[in-house]
């Protein structure tokens, strides 16, 4: 099994360890399934998940290329820099193979895809070059990913970064620091609840998650209430 870059850090908060997509992932901490999703709901919770894949799309026809492999409509100014949105990657026969998020940025589009997949998916990606000029990258063991999610999210979140939080929107993102690391955050999560995804490079994971979790600020959250 992989382990991500806070293995230890779970296991020192006494998390129960489980196999999870050809992860070794905390399932709960101590305090329990219920509580993890009352923190979620009522105040804000972090979550691991850098054990999903990350794929670094470049070159002049980017764009071309992404609106060609995803479901949702990235050209004609549906997709701006610094918007991401939530999509599909499809077989060049239109069949579905998983979900995704696309991130634009100026110069590269990004697609995060679940972990269990990632082979997969990049499979598919990558047999759909064809002549495209884009060069392909998967970035997936370079980045990691923590989801702060509640609505006390900005709360905790703004005291330790330089992102104006405040004016970043819905499915935006943007770059700057978090606990001094040089991150981006987007205000996106699959809890219904505010939140943020912060990507920051892999050795950066611990430093930032301390800054987050902790009394008075964020509970740490595992697989289980993730599901609920």
């Amino acid at each position: 099994l992989k382990r991500t870059p806070l293995h230890d850090v779970h296991v020192a908060l006494g998390a129960k360890m489980v196999p999870y997509a050809g992860f070794e992932m905390p399932v709960n901490y101590p305090a329990g399934i219920s509580a993890e999703h009352k923190a979620v709901r009522e105040g804000v919770g972090v979550f691991d998940v850098s054990h999903m894949g990350e794929f670094e799309v470049t070159g002049p026809d980017r764009n071309a290329f992404v609106q060609r492999v995803t479901s949702n409509d990235v050209g004609g100014g549906a997709l701006k820099p610094g918007q991401a949105q939530y999509s599909a990657i499809l077989t060049n026969q239109g069949t579905f193979v998983d979900d995704c998020l696309v991130y634009r940025f100026d110069d590269k589009l990004m697609l995060v895809v679940n972990a269990a997949n990632i082979d997969k998916d990049w499979e598919c990606v990558v047999g759909q070059k064809g002549g495209a000029n884009v060069r392909l990258k998967n970035i997936s063991d370079d980045v990691g990913l923590l989801a702060l999610q509640g609505p006390a999210a900005e709360a905790v979140l703004a005291p330790v970064s330089d992102i104006p939080l405040k004016d970043l929107g819905y499915y935006k993102f943007t770059t700057g620091k978090v606990a001094g690391a040089d991150c981006f955050v987007s205000r996106t999560g699959y809890t219904g609840e505010d939140g943020f995804e912060i990507y920051c490079r892999l050795r950066d994971t611990e430093m930032i998650w301390r800054a987050l979790e902790g009394p008075g600020r964020a509970q740490p959250i595992g697989l289980g209430a993730r599901a609920s």
